[in-house]
Parts: structure tokens; C-alpha cells; sequence
């Protein structure tokens, strides 16, 4: 992966993958254009016309297209959802982080929004329902409930091989949560940790229970100032029971403010 703007010849890379599109060279594109760095492949999209994005939808996979459309501007992602076939557009939702789900779905009228929801998999439209409940500019609202959870007994060695061989939707696996029965938050473990940890040793052994958390209800200004303060990553979002809600990213509120 790399950046075009460190790349010595950027027009005529860009120049070969507007001629895969227009050709039809999917196997060529694809190539080139995942190769490049997620900023760039916004960048080199945006750019392009109706019929060109047509291409581009039917090269990428419902997947690859949702890491594109989550980081466009509301304009240009209801242009998009307009122009997709509904089963594809349907499964790249169903394929996106939770916050960044949301986030769309506060752009959609009640009715567009039902029609989405209504036929996307219930776990994840759920989710999404659960995160538009929240007061914009809350912890809930910016959230997102795709996050990586343990629990006190497993070993360092499992959760090491179930990270290598998972497919989670996880924004982030520099934390690791670790949860009771009851989805109650009991402490939390950097990667780290958990790569420089004897394999047999336990989660609850190598946990720091000393977490710091917020509500569902902090104010977004509140959230960045804790997660500066203590040089965080990602900040737990819990009830007032302790129950894990979700995570917060840095990059999610800034990305917000």
C-alpha cells in the first residue's frame, strides 16, 4: 500500500486505472486501486463520473466499496446508495462499522431508512437502531458497538489464534475488552500486552482492571478531553451498571468535532 502523492509517477497511475475502467480491465484495476492508500482511493473516486463509479461498483466487492463510502461526504454517499443495486448496497451496509452506519442513516428519511433496515441482517440493524437513539455529539452517538471482546479465562494463546483467523468488523484491536457473563466490563488489555504475554497465561491475569470509561451520555468535547488526557486510543462506553456498550475511537471524534 502507498500514498499517490509519494508515488513518482501519480498521473500515469492514475491515467492506467481510469483506462481499466473505461476498458474493462477488472482484474488490472482491482490491483492497482486496493493497492493504494484508503485516503487515495477516496480521492481517486470522488473524481469520477456516473458511469465511471458504475464500473467501480461492479469491480469492487460489497465489502471493499463499504471502506470507501464510509469515509465520503454525506453528499456524495446519498449519490452513491442511489446509484447501487439494492442487494449490493444492502450487504456493503451490512459490512460497515456500526458509527459509520449510523452516521449514514441519520442522512435517510424514516421511510429510507426502514427500507434499508428492514432487509439488512437483524444484528446489525439493530445495532444501528440502538446507536440513532443517541443524542448527536454523545458518546453514544459517536460509538461503535463492533468491538473486540474476551473473557477472564481465556489464554493468551486462543485469543492470539482467534485474532489471526477472524473476520471481525472491529475498528480497532489495540484494546482488548475483557467481559463477564453478563457483558459487564471487568478490565481491559492492550495488544501489547497481549503479544508480549506468556501464551498460557490467562486474560484476567494480564488485565488492567483499573479502566477508564464513559456513558452513553458524555458530551463529545468530554470524550476527547479524557482520551488526550490519558493518551488513549479508544474509550469504553458503559452503563451505569458497567455493561460494555461500545467503543469511542480518537480518530472518530476528531473526525466528529
Amino acid at each position: 500500500m502507498f500514498k499517490l502523492d509519494q508515488y513518482k509517477f501519480k498521473e500515469e497511475y492514475t491515467y492506467y486505472m481510469l483506462q481499466a475502467l473505461k476498458v474493462g480491465k477488472k482484474e488490472a484495476f482491482r490491483k492497482d486501486y486496493l493497492n493504494l492508500h484508503p485516503t487515495d482511493q477516496m480521492q481517486f473516486f470522488v473524481e469520477l463520473d456516473e458511469a465511471r463509479r458504475s464500473r467501480v461498483y461492479a469491480f469492487l466487492s460489497p465489502e471493499e466499496f463499504g471502506e470507501i463510502f464510509g469515509e465520503l461526504d454525506p453528499f456524495m454517499q446519498k449519490t452513491c446508495i442511489a446509484e447501487l443495486d439494492r442487494h449490493y448496497a444492502i450487504e456493503m451496509l451490512n459490512e460497515l462499522p456500526s458509527d459509520d452506519a449510523a452516521d449514514f442513516f441519520g442522512l435517510l428519511s424514516d421511510k429510507e431508512a426502514d427500507f434499508f433496515l428492514d432487509r439488512m441482517e437483524k444484528d446489525e440493524a439493530d445495532d444501528i437502531k440502538q446507536l440513532l437513539t443517541y443524542k448527536q455529539g454523545s458518546a453514544g452517538a459517536l460509538m461503535t458497538t463492533d468491538v473486540v471482546t474476551v473473557t477472564g479465562s481465556d489464554s493468551v494463546a486462543d485469543v492470539l489464534y482467534r485474532l489471526r483467523h477472524s473476520e471481525s468488523d472491529a475498528e480497532t484491536i489495540y484494546y482488548l475488552y475483557v467481559t463477564d457473563t453478563g457483558n459487564q466490563l471487568t478490565g481491559v488489555v492492550t495488544l501489547r500486552e497481549l503479544i508480549a504475554s506468556d501464551p498460557q497465561r490467562r486474560m484476567d491475569e494480564i488485565m488492567n482492571p483499573q479502566w477508564i470509561s464513559v456513558s452513553a451520555d458524555t458530551g463529545q468535547s468530554e470524550v476527547l478531553q479524557i482520551i488526550r488526557k490519558y493518551g488513549l486510543l479508544a474509550l469504553p462506553v458503559v452503563t451505569h451498571k458497567g455493561t460494555l456498550l461500545g467503543i469511542v475511537t480518537f480518530d472518530d471524534v476528531l473526525f466528529n468535532l
